[in-house]
């Protein structure tokens, strides 16, 4: 599940059914070329990752900065999938947080998202309502989910947070932090799998602490 405006992009609704396969391609090859060149990179390098002409990138998503959106919004989208997958089978607070919680480290501490972020923080000025966007479709409706499932476990008595919008951003900020702050600025010392584990459980534990049923 995605949000409407960041899937609105640039793209003849007729190419995009008539050759997806074609389309994810250059998606994903532009993905790879912009990680690691930034906005910087061509259209030609694109067209040669993807082994396609550059017209075909440009019929697919009519300019640069269509191919920059669809990127940043294909791979911000995956945020919110991860955050909110399996929500019709949730168990226990405990269990389901621990789960929100690995997840979202996954995806955050990723190479590729690292990149992804890095990028938009330079790129933001130059693209305002995409940053924006990105924010309130990603971040914003991720926090937004887990306040839902906080107030039904709130009414159900299993826990008592008086404010869910507040307590699930201060749940996702506890869990990323000094690790995404390490991971951005000194990859060499990016969190282990036991450290992640760790910062998990401590998080976890120390929220169900705060805002335990009395």
């Amino acid at each position: 599940m995605r949000s409407a405006p960041l899937r609105a992009m640039s793209v003849s609704p007729a190419i995009r059914l008539a050759s997806v396969p074609k389309h994810d391609a250059i998606l994903d090859a532009a993905r790879r070329v912009f990680l690691r060149e930034g906005y910087s990179a061509s259209m030609d390098l694109v067209a040669a990752e993807a082994g396609v002409s550059k017209q075909t990138v440009y019929n697919h998503f009519g300019s640069k900065e269509g191919l920059f959106r669809a990127i940043v919004g294909h791979v911000s989208g995956e945020l919110l999938d991860v955050l909110v997958e399996g929500g019709g089978a949730r168990a226990d607070p405990a269990t389901t947080l621990e789960a929100v919680a690995r997840r979202f480290l996954k995806l955050l501490l990723e190479p590729s998202y690292l990149a992804l972020h890095r990028m938009l923080v330079a790129q933001a000025p130059r693209f305002p309502d995409l940053a924006r966007e990105i924010y309130l479709g990603g971040p914003a409706r991720a926090a937004s989910e887990l306040a839902l499932y906080l107030a039904q476990e709130t009414r159900k008595g299993t826990l008592a947070v008086a404010d869910p919008a507040l307590a699930a951003e201060q749940f996702f900020g506890a869990l990323c932090g000094h690790l995404h702050l390490r991971a951005l600025l000194s990859p060499r010392d990016a969190p282990g799998e036991a450290e992640i584990e760790r910062a998990i459980a401590h998080a976890v534990r120390g929220f169900l602490r705060a805002q335990a049923a009395r």
